[in-house]
């Protein structure tokens, strides 16, 4: 295996005047070790800066995917910590330029390879009824219709902390909730179904209907995002349930109305969605979805 060459370990003295962690600094000598010991093997000579060629670059790329097998978030990581080193490289003297494909045309370093963009992370059914579970056995009626006016709803963190009870109309069998300022000042009204209609008694609407008061109050006074998002966290980690956010539960409620048939454009319109293309994402079918899908082919047999 190729020997860590001096330009490496400069590069990472640069990384750690520049404040980057000692796991990042770790991270990149890797990768570049990595690098080293391919260039030493194919081409029979230490791997210098100077003699990297574009060459070089694509056949590493493909042997990272090829031989290695690796994701392609692993390659791209690759590939950007070998950006970050020539470009340095060549700033710092150590080559006499970047290696471009073909003279006058702008470096941007190996073209990454493509990768599907992660979609919305939302709770299937399961989840949902763990999270529900939990903060039930808490026993914080106020968390609780937090939760579950979030999920009936979808509001945005700061659109659930930005309302008050004049924005909230409620009947024996009907309800409404009217978001004044959303993202990018827009108005736009919510349907309050039975689940979200109880969420907002529990919450007050009794005593407080009319009131030009927040709806979600804490100790301290209204509650702010960061606090919601505090206490969801809280749950989310003793549900078993990692990085669980407002808006996981804003998109879990998209994804429980496509689920149900709605249409794109009524789902759009709920959310507050500028365009069709971001409601659009809720359409395409998780890990979980497609592991369904395959069990329902052995179903018949």
């Amino acid at each position: 295996m190729a020997q860590v060459s001096d330009p490496i370990e400069r590069f990472a003295g640069f990384l750690a005047q520049a404040e980057r962690s000692p796991l990042t600094i770790k991270n990149y000598r890797g990768d570049l070790a990595a690098f080293a010991a391919w260039f030493e093997e194919v081409n029979g000579e230490p791997m210098e800066p100077a003699k990297v060629t574009p060459t070089d670059l694509r056949q590493f790329k493909r042997w990272l995917v090829e031989q290695r097998k690796l994701k392609p978030s692993s390659v791209n990581r690759k590939l950007a910590t070998l950006k970050s080193f020539l470009t340095w490289a060549a700033a710092a003297g150590i080559t006499p330029g970047l290696p471009v494909p073909a003279q006058g045309r702008s470096w941007s370093g190996p073209r990454p390879v493509p990768q599907e963009r992660p979609g919305p992370r939302w709770l299937d059914r399961r989840e949902q009824n763990t999270l529900l579970r939990v903060v039930e056995r808490a026993g914080r009626p106020r968390d609780l219709a937090v939760v579950r006016l979030l999920l009936n709803t979808g509001l945005r963190v700061q659109e659930l902390c930005d309302l008050t009870w004049m924005d909230v109309a409620l009947s024996e069998r009907k309800g409404l909730l009217t978001v004044r300022q959303g993202k990018g000042g827009k108005h736009r009204q919510v349907p309050l179904n039975q689940d979200a209609r109880d969420a907002v008694t529990a919450l007050g609407y009794p005593k407080h209907a009319g009131e030009e008061v927040v709806v979600l109050q804490g100790q301290r006074g209204p509650m702010t995002p960061r606090g919601v998002q505090s206490f969801l966290a809280r749950y989310g980690t003793l549900a078993g349930l990692d990085d669980l956010s407002p808006h996981a539960l804003r998109h879990t409620f998209c994804k429980n109305l496509i689920d149900a048939g709605v249409g794109l454009e009524q789902v759009a319109a709920l959310a507050g969605h500028e365009s069709l293309e971001t409601t659009r994402r809720y359409c395409t079918p998780s890990r979980l979805d497609l592991e369904r899908a395959v069990e329902r082919i052995g179903e018949g047999e």
